[in-house]
């Protein structure tokens, strides 16, 4: 297996604004850079000649207009399958905004958009100038201390981080790191750009490592470290990145990953979501009544009045109705689970024991729709109140990766 690496610094060089924490401070410019972000890659080439490309940018969302943008330069450009191209972003809060065509507060700019689409390109041309004949190791382990189910206080999230190296001549010269955490240790008072929790981690790895790992984040609609945390500064981010690459770093990788004169085989499924417009809007009008009157208390760390005024936007939204593309994409024994928004940690479990396979999960991937979470966490977490994704969803939404994961598997029997 031949695998190349490339990693692109997307710093803004003009004033910009921070994408990330829906407050009017953001609708002013950034008051500086308190250090840069970057989009890291990672191309896949088999003996065969199929490729498969993943890049991650230090970023809060993507749009999937600007996913597939992105996705169908790359694919014209250097003839590689459409669907054979992961673009996700670590979810950071700080992060630039300008990019980004819908967002509520700050402004767009063209020119920092055609920069930021031509970054992934050039990245991915970096990758294929580095294409390297590798050896695949994977390791994973439980890490804990620093995050965990942000609305269960004592409870995990999806503590399982996974590692992938990529070996030439005995030295690792790239690699993944697979963990599901919101990059989130910084509150939304900050006005300084930053790559938060997972930017500043894979800088830490890199000193431990030799090199910058592929940031993946997985199954994090519920993880951060809301209860972990021992302030909201830059002193506690450097506490938390320090204490995150201390027990990720020795992650023993001593599993080999087979994966050259194997077939890359994408699945790609969909899932329709609508709700039942009626009675969304009762259950929201007794949430609200329940909130005003104090019947209903605030949950988690938003303060009532915010979750009250979520769900009177509610009210006025038309219907809601979403087609979700979502895919499964084996390269050789590496099976990765791509989806465009923010599963609740409880499915990583299960898509791991759904094959026999190495397994990493591509959450926030090629574009971005709402919380997912599990449906006795309706109504008791601020992600699930007023959020016009039905309940069950996620459970759907599970069972249908599952049994793309047992097609695919059949078939190579």
């Amino acid at each position: 297996m031949f695998v190349g690496h490339g990693r692109k610094d997307i710093t803004p060089h003009k004033p910009f604004y921070l994408l990330g924490y829906k407050t009017l401070k953001r609708n002013k410019p950034a008051e500086g850079i308190h250090d840069h972000i970057f989009i890291n890659g990672i191309l896949f080439d088999n003996s065969k000649g199929q490729k498969v490309f993943i890049a991650t940018g230090d970023l809060l969302e993507i749009e999937d207009i600007v996913a597939a943008d992105i996705r169908q330069r790359i694919s014209k450009k250097f003839d590689i399958p459409f669907e054979n191209i992961i673009i996700g972003v670590t979810h950071d809060h700080h992060s630039v905004r300008d990019y980004h065509r819908t967002w509520e507060f700050g402004k767009y700019s063209q020119d920092y958009y055609d920069f930021f689409v031509q970054s992934f390109v050039d990245v991915y041309q970096e990758c294929l100038l580095s294409l390297t004949d590798v050896e695949i190791k994977y390791g994973d382990d439980l890490v804990v201390g620093y995050y965990s189910n942000r609305n269960h206080k004592g409870k995990l999230s999806d503590n399982i981080v996974s590692v992938l190296k990529f070996i030439h001549d005995g030295k690792g010269v790239a690699g993944i790191v697979n963990l599901a955490v919101h990059s989130t240790v910084l509150s939304g008072e900050n006005m300084l750009l930053t790559a938060d929790l997972a930017g500043n981690l894979c800088t830490k790895l890199k000193e431990k490592w030799g090199f910058y790992p592929l940031m993946l984040i997985g199954c994090a609609g519920d993880s951060s470290n809301h209860f972990d945390r021992k302030g909201r500064d830059f002193k506690e981010l450097d506490r938390v990145t320090t204490g995150l690459a201390e027990k990720i770093a020795p992650i023993k990788t001593s599993e080999t990953v087979d994966t050259d004169n194997l077939d890359v085989q994408v699945l790609t499924q969909s899932q329709e979501v609508i709700n039942d417009k009626k009675s969304y809007d009762a259950d929201l009008k007794n949430r609200i009544q329940g909130m005003k009157d104090g019947t209903i208390s605030s949950v988690g760390s938003q303060p009532i009045n915010a979750l009250i005024e979520k769900c009177e936007e509610q009210l006025e939204q038309p219907q809601f109705f979403d087609v979700i593309q979502m895919e499964i994409i084996d390269i050789g024994n590496l099976r990765i689970f791509v989806f465009p928004g923010e599963l609740a940690s409880a499915g990583a479990k299960v898509l791991r024991q759904s094959t026999d396979k190495t397994v990493l999960i591509a959450g926030y991937s090629n574009g971005f729709h709402y919380y997912f979470l599990q449906a006795q966490d309706y109504g008791l977490s601020f992600e699930t109140i007023g959020n016009p994704v039905p309940k069950g969803t996620f459970e759907e939404i599970i069972s249908k990766f599952v049994y793309g994961s047992h097609v695919l598997d059949a078939y190579e029997k």
